[in-house]
């Protein structure tokens, strides 16, 4: 992977804090990092930091921790990064905007990397044995602690497990883009630089992709959007384009029983017959898809191999966003025409509230899926594929200045 180096400063009270949802101070950031440390001169006492947020999953008490660097930026084409999520060029501009403004990173850029022997979980485990530096609670039933670690030794380690390792970008393609333009500008700028200037580096929190377990990882959504088009006005027709594709079945929600909704979540995390997908029209009525026979998709434009192995985000994506409704890349950052909703529920009261709307559902792909969609090259719409709990998004600024 890229080049990772300590930070030069770390500002950080030692400070415990509950988020209230109001009031200036819960919006302030809880550290600043001034620069890196390209010189490694001496041990710093902040040459990167340990993190743990501990939150609720259904089979009880979880655990999400990794450690936050500053990390040499990369090219996409280099293969050291590997983004989940399209470009959104309108959010890249205007984040662009407040780099060259500001000369400080804002916003969590989060990515995955794979070590099966979970060395640095494991080192990590050891720092902790002490007060965390910070402790911030940015939502109800979420803890966030972090813990400061000088010296060079962690660093050190957490080099040697990284090396050569592809980093997989789940959060904050927007930010790295706009910080990798911005690093171009101020080389062009800067004639005498070096490549070691903090603005050729980000801040990234990185977890281990092997460390999901019972207990530790992230939780990974069901994928979930709305789409808004007149051509939703005539709903049998869209139900035989699918039909090429999948085996539709229509199932009405028990009048008597849950809302659609909690219906919706019971259809997708049925262990033993979760469709691959599930189209909510509106009303009492859903409908489960399941990709069709082989003798079936070969008939189709489609590599009916290939189809079959995809994961549901990717049928999704491939058939009904791309070849069905032909979505441009415009309607996708379009919020009118194309939703990511924070919930099942507030897809489907999206649908209720707005005409010609229908909302899209499938399981949520498992990690295996998410590193195969990666290494495939797969870019979704941002915030199709969302694991979560992140780290929150103000909680660090980076000053690119030297």
């Amino acid at each position: 992977m890229s080049e990772i180096l300590p930070f030069r400063e770390c500002i950080c009270p030692c400070t415990t804090e509950r988020s209230s949802g109001a009031g200036e101070a819960d919006r302030e950031p809880r550290i600043y990092i001034d620069g890196v440390d390209a010189n490694l001169q001496g041990d710093t006492d902040c040459a990167l930091f340990l993190f743990e947020i501990q939150y609720s999953r259904a089979d009880g008490p979880g655990i999400h921790r990794g450690i936050i660097t500053a990390v040499h930026l990369e090219q996409f084409t280099s293969g050291k990064i590997l983004p989940l999520e399209l470009a959104d060029e309108r959010a890249i501009k205007n984040l662009q905007e407040q780099l060259e403004i500001g000369a400080t990173q804002r916003g969590t850029i989060s990515a995955l990397y794979a070590d099966p022997c979970c060395v640095l979980e494991a080192l990590g485990e050891n720092e902790k044995q002490r007060p965390a530096d910070i402790e911030v609670y940015p939502e109800e039933g979420i803890r966030c602690r972090l813990w400061k670690v000088g010296g060079q030794t962690l660093l050190a380690k957490a080099q040697a497990v990284l090396d050569k390792k592809s980093l997989i970008l789940v959060q904050g393609r927007s930010v790295y883009e706009a910080m990798l333009r911005n690093r171009d500008r101020r080389r062009e700028a800067d004639v005498d630089s070096s490549g070691k200037e903090s603005y050729n580096y980000t801040v990234m929190s990185l977890s281990n992709i092997d460390d999901f377990s019972s207990d530790h990882g992230m939780i990974i959504d069901p994928v979930l959007s709305t789409c808004c088009m007149p051509r939703f006005s005539d709903i049998p027709l869209l139900l035989g384009k699918l039909g090429e594709f999948f085996d539709v079945n229509g199932e009405e929600a028990d009048p008597a029983g849950a809302t659609v909704a909690a219906h919706i979540h019971q259809v997708l995390n049925d262990p033993a017959e979760s469709p691959d997908l599930v189209l909510y029209p509106g009303g009492r009525n859903i409908y489960t898809l399941q990709l069709r026979a082989h003798e079936h998709l070969q008939k189709t434009e489609f590599d009916e191999k290939q189809l079959s192995v995809d994961s549901p985000a990717v049928l999704f994506q491939r058939i009904i966003l791309n070849h069905i409704l032909e979505v441009s890349a415009e309607d996708l950052h379009d919020s009118s025409v194309f939703s990511i909703p924070s919930s099942i529920e507030e897809a489907c009261a999206l649908v209720e509230s707005v005409a010609n709307c229908v909302a899209f559902f499938a399981p949520a792909p498992s990690v295996s899926q998410v590193r195969d969609l990666a290494w495939d090259e797969i870019q979704m719409p941002v915030g199709l594929i969302r694991c979560r709990p992140m780290l929150p998004p103000d909680l660090v600024e980076f000053s690119l200045r030297d």
